[in-house]
């Protein structure tokens, strides 16, 4: 069965619409494959940056009791 067309603001006002109502799955991202080797390098090292912070974060608290 063929749906009508709608009309370009009637387009618009359902993508608002839907990120009103899902905000963080209408962001976009980018799929493993598509990105690029400085960003998996980026990631990693942040990630690894991260750990480490929340490591320290935790030894101090084990000390602090």
């Amino acid at each position: 069965m063929i749906k009508p067309k709608r009309s370009a603001e009637q387009q618009v006002a359902d993508e608002l619409e839907r990120r009103a109502l899902h905000p963080l799955s209408s962001r976009q991202t980018i799929s493993d494959s598509q990105a690029e080797p400085e960003f998996h390098a980026n990631h990693k090292r942040l990630r690894a940056e991260r750990l480490a912070r929340e490591a320290v974060e935790i030894g101090l608290k084990a000390k602090g009791k």
